[in-house]
């Protein structure tokens, strides 16, 4: 499940960093060298930020470029929507907390919370909403 997009966080910085990486460009290929990867390294990261549950039971999350550990759904207890801009792989503010035991173990913010919820729920029937 691909992660939701918080245009209005990334459009306009995206934009500006295009626009003053472009005038930059002009005056020196060093900056060309550093803007291209640059560039794509952020694009991976807004485009390439997702997480998989696989049949047994385990919920792989990717951001970028980079993997993160692996977690059993079974050692989730606790989710709780929120909007917590702390970083983590979610490249929108519509976020899910996952908790093990009280402690935080992951935020993420898939498309869709919900169907992101229920189909944690088939791996994990005890799963409950924190307050």
């Amino acid at each position: 499940m691909k992660s939701g997009i918080s245009w209005w966080i990334f459009g306009p910085v995206l934009g500006l960093f295009m626009v003053t990486g472009f005038l930059n460009i002009r005056e020196s290929l060093i900056m060309l060298a550093l803007y291209i990867p640059l560039t794509a390294f952020i694009l991976s990261i807004i485009f390439n930020t997702h997480y998989t549950i696989t049949s047994d039971g385990k919920l792989k999350v990717f951001c970028g470029i980079f993997p993160f550990p692996t977690l059993d759904i079974s050692d989730i207890t606790h989710y709780k929507y929120t909007n917590n801009p702390i970083s983590s792989p979610a490249a929108s503010l519509k976020r899910l907390a996952l908790y093990h035991n009280g402690r935080t173990l992951v935020i993420i913010s898939p498309e869709n919370r919900d169907l992101f919820i229920e189909v944690l729920r088939q791996h994990n029937s005890s799963l409950q909403e924190k307050k």
